[in-house]
Order: structure tokens, then C-alpha cells, then sequence
């Protein structure tokens, strides 16, 4: 799904006195140990409003498929004789329209088989999944399916085309398949499709007696699309681990050849994204997942749904038997999965409905009290189901194992613990998700507890097990998730800078955040599947690199510190430089701004929490991409610094003045804003262009550009100044103008696929015509080359990330405000500034661009240029090149890169990448 280098993560969570066994202390407790005024550091700046622009919407798997059979369906019923099947709503009828197409070689529609493939596709998914593909009702669909496939394959196709309708209103309506913007939009008719799910022949499935009807079959899916969406949230998790173990591994290998530790930043925030990516998946697969089924409003139901079909069959039965009311099947389950929440909650919490959920459930139905008794049982038994299933640590007495011993016996089935989901590596078995669920919904009531106006302290000491650095399985870290991790998180969520101010680009940067914000205001609210994912990720992340945990702790915690280090060295210097008039500028407010960022790393909140793979990812692209290149956008080129040196640094290049890579700091500025359309306007300006595209650039007309451009062209042929002086012509087109300012989207096209979700030209460079086939249904194939276009842009991008905009802006401008002193223009400028009443930095450009830029764009040999006919801009020696060049050389020279470098990046051409092959993931 992702590509690069990386590092992983671990699961944790919370868990009060649990159900059927004795309180050993608290979840969790009010404290007034750490003052709340204390975990938020300076004012709250007004961040503005920034709003996300998604340029383009997939739909999740769920809509396409449902989408794809209803069509498929559809198209069957429309394109037989009603006579044939008229009456018929049960599945035999697809065998009795494929048969008469087949006799009638009818044409099929081109979008029939494609939608059909899908519908086997996820159906079969599920039959090969541990659930054994659902009842009998659906095991016969699917043959039934696949039939038609066999029969249907060999007819003729008409030519493609969408058919246009027109509706009362005059709009427009397209009848096309849904799910297009999934497929690739070469169609790959040719390559071989997969002969387990489309075999070339099958035996005519024998017509079913009583066969379930369509709407039926179709409204008892939610299984199936329970399955789907957990098999999609085991390869969703998996990939993030094994970003996580890239990460370990390029880690080891970079100490072994000696580079900087902060060569990880590539590898962390590539994992970051990922995991990002993954969290914003399933927020949408979970909310379409609920649309087509509202009874499936809660994990629990969900899993309800998947695991209790003889306990909802068994209640079905006994309100049909007992009771007066008819009960649906989807209210049966969302009482089960109730019942199933009763265990996960507190038996303490408020809202914890353990002792009237029965009663509650048979008064609505009007069950009478032998039948109430029998559901009272089977409360119980789920009770201990669920308990026997996710058991712990305050559950782990040996009254536990005699009820496993007990259902065992009663049941006649085994009873281990974390079997729920087997065959899914990394949501279930000892890392179940379910687990993750239980242990939040335990820790809610422990917020719910605590004053607003107070901290949460840590639970008991060792409630929850050992707190280990090394964890050899899962429920090893519970104690640091409900000890250490939740309290701190609640902290930050409630008193620090994610409870204080609303951060902009959050649901970009930083979904896990927003799950836990909302966790935190909301304790009573069931857990989301969203959440539980988020805070499962992060358990992976510390789980996979546990052994080198403590270094990327200490690693982001540096190049944490060294950013704002450098901000705060900048802004010493600031105050203390008279020349600049960048503190006078709004940059001031865009620096207060991204400092107040540093709040995300205060070491009130714990290292465990908030410098874990994840957090730490987390807190680093917040950092990166919102403060440094958005904020830093607007500051690095508050004064026109930017602009004035790189069209400086371009012109001496192309007059090969100057080479490419011998000023470091401003090749990577150079690199880096090679694509800025507010500073070149296009392209890289050749000579003759320097002139214009610069005036351009500074907001002025295309026709006065053109204008000034010209005048310099004279001027460096030779020709007089204006007799109103070097500033006569600027000042007749300059006032007024504004510059565009450089967005961020246009120096750095990872910032546009992660902050804008701009997603519009994105291309699948890593799956082979065979995968995409397969998986661009899914939505971890959409994930994977998401993913994977955002890292490899990251990747060629990593060298500029790498500069602190804010620093950089200050050394810039210093450099301007020094060349006017040493090619003393500052008397030329102080008169322009009195007579003008405007900013010396507007006559500063206008003698830099007709005058300096104007040489390099038309002189014949501007390094040896004299300035002849400007006696007023050479006071030493008529020519300026070479002193500009030397000065410029020994000024940058002089700048320490760790004044202006936050971490080190690795070159370009890492080319780890995730693949989606079929349902599963496979790394190169």
C-alpha cells in the first residue's frame, strides 16, 4: 500500500475492575498533581480559516459492490421475457434468464460483466475468508453467480458508450457505472482473470425448493460486508506494520554506514502518511458501512453480526415462540452486540444498561417471562463469551478458567481467547482489534470520572500487567496504553493544544487526533471502529519497533527541538538587526504561529505518549507540512527575499556565472521552487525573460512588464537613465501592486496529495496490469497508490523539506539588507523611502531588476558589465558581478547549516513500495 523506509507500532488500552472479577483499583484517576495551565504554553494564535479542497471522491467498497449487484440484478431482470420470470424473486431467476440470453446470443451491455465480476469477486472473498462464505443462502448466490459468468462470458458485447437522459429539470443525467473512477482507464480485457473465482465451466446449479428471495439474500449481507470490512482493516494494518519494519530496518542500516540519525525523518513521516491514508480509509469505509447497514452502528453490533448467527437465530426463535411483537433480524443483532458492550463498558458506568437491557428488549416485544428467562441465559452467556474472548489482566483468575471450562462443557465448542477473527494477522488473533475496543471502552469511564477542570493520573500501578520495553505479544502493552498513554493523551485532548485550539489541516495531518479528541469529549459514546484503528496503529507502531524504540524517540524529540531552536535563534537575531523590516511585517504573526506548534512536544505529556512512532510522525508532519511550508511559505518571502534571490541566483547560473551546487542552501531553495508559478510564472525564465517574468511575478501587468523589461534592455545596451533618476519608470508602474504569494501546493506536490487530498493525477507505477485488476476495487489498492505516488514525490522533495523556511527567511533578507550596504545603496534608498513614503525594499527592486537582472538578461557579457551610465549604483568600480559573486559566496559560506537545517535527507531512490495482490499485500 505504501512505499519506503519505516517503522511500526503497538496497541494498548484501558480497562477498569472488568466484568466478573474483583476491582483491583481504578482505571484511571482524577489528579491535580500536574497543573492544567501548565500543559499549554503561550497565546492561542488565530490560525485563520484553511479550507481542505478534496479534488476528487472514490467510492469504498461497499457502494461499488452493492451498487455493482443491484445493477447486475437490475439488468437481468430488464433484458429477459417478464413471462419467463414474472413472479420469480427468489435467486433461480438469474439461472433462467442467463440460459435464455445464452439461447438468444443476446448482447450484452459492456458494464454487465463488469459488475458481475465484482459481485463474485467480494462474494468469494468472503467464502475463502474463516466465516466459510455465510449460510446456505449465500453460498447458493454465489453459484449461482458464477454460473452466469460461465454462460454470459461468451456472448457478444455491444459498443461502449454512456447514454445521456434528460430529466424534467434539464439536467443532465449519465447512466454509466459507479465505480469507473476505480478502474483503470486502460480496460485490460486480455489478461487472464483468476480461474478460482472465474472458472470456465461450471455444472447448472440445481434450482433451490424454497430458495431465500433477492431482497432477503441482499438484506442479510451485513455479514458479508462485515467480513470485507475487517479483512480490509487487517491488510490496512498490516501494511502499516510493515512500513514500521522498512523502517527498523533502514534505521540499522544507516548506523551501519555511518549517516546521520536524522536520516529517519524520511522513513517516519513516509510511515505517518500511511498510517494517515489508512485512518482516513477506514473513517470512510465505516460511515458507508453504516449507511448500508444502520444496525451496525457499533463495533459491537458489527461483531455481533460476525460471530453470534446461532445466538441470533436462538432469539429469533424464542420472541417468535415468547413474544407478541415481530422482531427483525438487524434488531436482534444490535441487541446482541448491546449486550456484547455491556461487558466491554465498566460495570460502574453510568450508562451501562447490563441490568435492563433484557428487560428493556422483552418489554418491547412483549415476551413473556419463560421466554424473558431464556434471553436472560443467553445474556449471560455472551457475557462470558466476551470475556473469555478478551480477557484481562484484573480477569485472569482461575474462576476464568473454570467458566471456559464451564461454556466449554455447555456448548460443546473450544473457547480460547482472541479467536474471533482468526486468519487476520494483525487485527486479530493475540493483536485483536476487538481487544483494542474493549480496553478504550473500559478507559472511557475513567474520563467520564474526571473533573474538566482537573488531570487524569495513571491507574494503578501494574493493574494492567508489567510495563515492558520489549513486548512479546500484544497484551504486554497494556499497561502502557491505560497507564501511560490514555492519561496523557486525555491531558492533551482536555488542557494542552489539542483541547485549546482547533489546529488547521487536523483531519489531513493529524486523523489520529481527531479520533482521540473525539473520543476524549465523547466517553459515553460507543467506540468507532475510526478510533479503535487509530489507537491500534499507534500499538503496532511501538510493538514492530520496540527495539529501536528508544532511539526514534530520542531522534524525533531532536529534530523536534532543533527546529524551534532555530526559530528562536532567528527571532534573537531579528531583534537584534535594524537594517530588516521583517519584524515589522506580518511574518511576525505566521512565526508566533508555527512556534505555538511546540506544544504538541511539551514534556508534560510523556515521551511513551506523545514520541511513540506514530505521535511522533504525527507531531513532526504537523510540523512539516502546516508549519514549515505553509507558514514558512508566507514568511520566507515576507520582504521579496526569496523572489530577489532566486531570480539573483537563476541568472547568474544561466550566464554561467555561477554553477549549480556551490551555494548548498540555495540549490535546495532553487531545486525546491523550480515549479513555483508565483515566482516564475511557468517556466524557468531564459535569458530575455529575466526582466519580465520577475516585474510579473512582483504583481505587474503583463504589458508594463514588458515595458520595463525593454528599458532594461536599453539601459544594458548602453542607454541613459530616465532623467527623473533609477527609480523614475519603477515608480510610475509599481504602486499598487501585490505580490501573489507562493502557496505551498506548488513547490511541493506531497503537501497537495496529503493537505489538499488532491489525488487527480496521480498514476499506478507499481502494480501490474494482473493486480490492478484484482484489487482497484478495493480500498486498500486506492490507499497503496495514493500512498505510494504522495512517498515517491516525498521523496525527490525531502532535500527542501529539510530547510527551516523560517531561518532560511531571515539569512535571505539579511542578505539583501548586506549587498545594499556593500554596494552602498543605503542613501540612494533612505531618499527614495522619504520622497516616496514607500518601503526601501520597493526601490530596492526596482535598481535590482532594471539594472542587475537587466544586465543578465541583455548584456553581451554581463560578468564584466560596466555600470556606466548608473555612476550613482557604483561608487567603487563600474563593474559588479564580481564583487556581488564573491560576496554572495563568502555570505552563505558563513551561514551554519545548523541554523538552517533541521534534519538531514537522504538523497532520492528509495524504492520500497507496497503492492496489493489480490486481498493481500506484498513489499519489494
Amino acid at each position: 500500500m505504501a512505499k519506503k523506509k519505516q517503522a511500526r507500532k503497538s496497541n494498548k488500552k484501558k480497562g477498569g475492575g472488568g466484568n466478573g472479577a474483583k476491582s483491583r483499583g481504578t482505571v484511571a484517576s482524577s489528579s491535580t498533581a500536574t497543573d492544567p495551565s501548565a500543559l499549554l504554553k503561550g497565546g492561542i494564535p488565530d490560525f485563520g480559516s484553511i479550507h481542505p479542497i478534496t479534488k476528487r471522491n472514490y467510492s469504498s467498497i461497499y457502494s461499488c459492490y452493492k451498487s455493482a449487484t443491484h445493477r447486475f440484478l437490475q439488468y437481468m431482470r430488464d433484458n429477459v421475457p417478464k413471462k419467463l420470470i414474472d413472479g420469480d424473486t427468489s435467486v433461480n431467476f438469474l439461472l433462467t434468464a442467463a440460459d435464455w440470453m445464452s439461447s438468444q446470443s443476446h448482447v450484452l451491455d459492456p458494464y454487465v460483466m463488469r459488475d458481475l465480476k465484482l459481485c463474485i469477486r467480494m462474494r468469494n472473498r468472503v467464502a475463502k475468508s474463516m466465516f466459510g462464505g455465510g449460510d446456505a443462502g449465500h453460498k447458493y448466490f454465489l453459484q449461482v453467480l458464477v454460473y452466469c459468468w460461465t454462460v454470459l462470458r461468451i456472448l457478444p458485447t455491444a459498443e461502449k458508450k454512456i447514454e445521456v437522459d434528460t430529466v424534467e429539470d434539464g439536467e443532465i443525467v449519465v447512466d454509466e457505472n459507479r465505480f469507473t473512477p476505480l478502474l483503470n482507464e486502460e480496460e485490460e480485457e486480455d489478461v487472464e482473470d483468476d480461474t478460482d473465482c472465474f472458472p470456465l465451466k461450471v455444472s447448472r446449479p440445481e434450482p433451490k425448493a424454497n430458495p431465500v428471495t433477492i431482497d432477503e439474500l441482499l438484506a442479510s449481507d451485513d455479514r458479508n460486508d462485515a467480513v470485507l470490512f475487517l479483512l480490509s482493516l487487517d491488510e490496512l494494518m498490516e501494511v502499516i506494520a510493515g512500513q514500521y519494519r522498512v523502517m527498523v530496518r533502514n534505521i540499522r542500516n544507516d548506523r551501519s554506514r555511518g549517516y546521520s540519525a536524522t536520516t529517519m525523518m524520511s522513513n517516519l513521516m513516509d510511515a505517518t502518511i500511511m498510517a494517515n491514508f489508512s485512518i482516513q480509509a477506514v473513517q470512510k469505509m465505516e460511515m458507508e458501512l453504516q449507511t448500508q447497514h444502520e444496525h451496525l452502528t457499533t463495533p459491537c453490533r458489527l461483531l455481533a453480526c460476525l460471530v453470534l448467527p446461532e445466538l441470533t437465530a436462538e432469539v429469533s426463535k424464542v420472541v417468535g415462540e415468547r413474544g407478541a411483537k415481530q422482531c427483525d433480524r438487524s434488531e436482534i443483532i444490535a441487541f446482541l452486540g448491546d449486550s456484547m458492550e455491556c461487558t466491554f463498558l465498566n460495570p460502574s458506568d453510568a450508562w451501562n444498561r447490563k441490568d435492563s437491557i433484557v428487560d428493556d428488549f422483552c418489554r418491547k416485544y412483549e415476551v413473556d417471562n419463560t421466554g424473558s428467562a431464556q434471553i436472560e441465559q443467553l445474556f449471560v452467556g455472551i457475557r462470558h463469551m466476551t470475556i473469555l474472548e478478551i480477557p484481562i489482566k484484573p480477569e485472569v483468575t482461575t474462576s476464568l478458567n473454570q467458566m471456559r471450562a464451564t461454556l466449554e462443557r455447555e456448548t460443546g465448542k473450544s473457547h480460547k481467547s482472541h479467536s474471533w477473527l482468526p486468519q487476520m494477522e494483525f487485527v486479530g488473533g493475540d493483536r485483536s482489534i476487538h481487544r483494542t475496543v474493549r480496553l478504550l471502552q473500559l478507559f472511557a469511564g475513567a474520563i467520564d470520572k474526571c473533573a474538566l477542570d482537573k488531570t487524569l493520573g495513571p491507574a494503578h500501578k501494574g493493574m494492567f500487567g508489567k510495563l515492558t520495553d520489549r513486548p512479546g505479544k500484544f497484551s504486554d502493552m497494556d499497561e502502557l496504553l491505560m497507564s501511560h498513554l490514555l492519561p496523557n493523551w486525555v491531558n492533551i485532548c482536555r488542557h494542552g493544544i489539542l483541547g485549546k485550539a482547533k489546529l488547521p489541516r487536523s483531519n489531513e495531518l493529524s486523523p489520529l487526533y481527531v479520533q482521540l479528541k473525539s473520543f476524549v469529549d465523547n466517553p459515553r459514546r460507543s467506540v468507532s471502529w475510526s478510533c479503535a484503528f487509530s489507537v491500534h496503529a499507534v500499538m503496532t507502531g511501538i510493538f514492530e519497533v520496540a527495539a529501536e524504540q528508544k532511539h526514534v524517540t530520542a531522534v524525533s524529540k531532536m529534530v523536534f527541538d532543533t527546529y524551534f531552536a532555530q526559530v528562536r535563534n532567528t527571532l534573537r537575531l531579528l531583534n537584534n538587526e535594524k537594517s530588516s523590516n521583517m519584524k515589522k511585517s506580518q511574518a511576525m504573526h505566521n512565526i508566533a504561529m508555527v512556534s505555538f506548534l511546540e506544544n504538541l512536544g511539551l514534556p508534560a505529556f510523556g515521551e511513551s505518549a506523545m514520541w511513540n512512532p506514530l505521535c511522533a510522525g504525527t507531531n513532526l508532519s504537523f510540523l512539516d507540512f502546516f508549519g514549515n511550508l505553509e507558514g514558512g511559505c508566507a514568511v520566507i518571502d515576507c520582504q521579496a527575499q526569496l523572489r530577489i534571490m532566486m531570480y539573483l541566483y537563476h541568472g547568474l547560473i544561466i550566464n554561467d556565472i555561477m554553477q549549480e551546487d556551490e551555494v548548498p542552501l540555495l540549490q535546495f531553495l532553487y531545486e525546491g521552487f523550480k515549479n513555483c508559478k508565483a515566482l516564475w510564472q511557468g517556466s524557468l525564465p531564459s535569458r530575455g525573460e529575466l526582466v519580465k517574468k520577475f516585474w510579473i511575478s512582483f504583481g505587474m501587468g503583463l504589458k508594463e512588464s514588458k515595458q520595463m523589461s525593454e528599458s532594461a534592455r536599453l539601459l544594458a545596451r548602453g542607454g541613459p537613465v530616465s532623467s527623473g533618476g533609477v527609480f523614475a519608470e519603477g515608480l510610475q508602474h509599481c504602486r499598487g501592486r501585490t505580490m501573489k504569494p507562493i502557496e505551498p501546493s506548488e513547490i511541493s506536490t506531497a503537501f497537495r496529495r496529503i493537505c489538499e487530498r488532491d489525488f487527480s493525477d496521480v498514476v499506478d507505477k507499481y502494480h501490474t496490469p494482473e493486480q490492478r485488476k484484482r484489487s482497484s476495487h478495493t480500498e486498500q489498492y486506492v490507499v497503496a497508490v495514493n500512498s505510494n505516488d504522495t512517498l515517491d514525490h516525498l521523496d525527490e522533495e525531502m532535500k527542501l523539506h529539510s530547510v527551516n523556511f523560517i531561518s532560511t527567511a531571515y539569512h535571505l533578507e539579511q542578505f539583501v539588507c548586506s549587498i545594499t550596504r556593500v554596494l552602498q545603496w543605503d542613501k540612494l534608498l533612505d531618499d527614495f523611502k522619504q520622497k516616496n513614503k514607500l518601503d526601501t525594499r520597493q526601490g530596492f527592486a526596482i535598481i535590482f531588476a532594471q539594472h542587475l537582472l537587466g544586465a543578465l538578461d541583455f548584456a553581451q557579457d554581463p560578468l564584466n558589465y560596466e555600470f556606466r551610465n548608473a555612476p550613482m549604483l557604483t561608487r567603487e568600480a563600474p563593474t559588479l558581478f564580481h564583487g556581488l559573486c564573491g560576496f554572495l559566496d563568502m555570505y552563505f559560506s558563513r551561514v551554519p547549516p545548523e541554523n538552517v537545517l533541521w534534519f538531514e535527507a537522504m538523497e532520492a531512490g528509495d524504492d520500497s513500495k507496497i503492492e496489493m495482490i489480490g486481498s493481500g499485500a506484498k513489499r519489494r
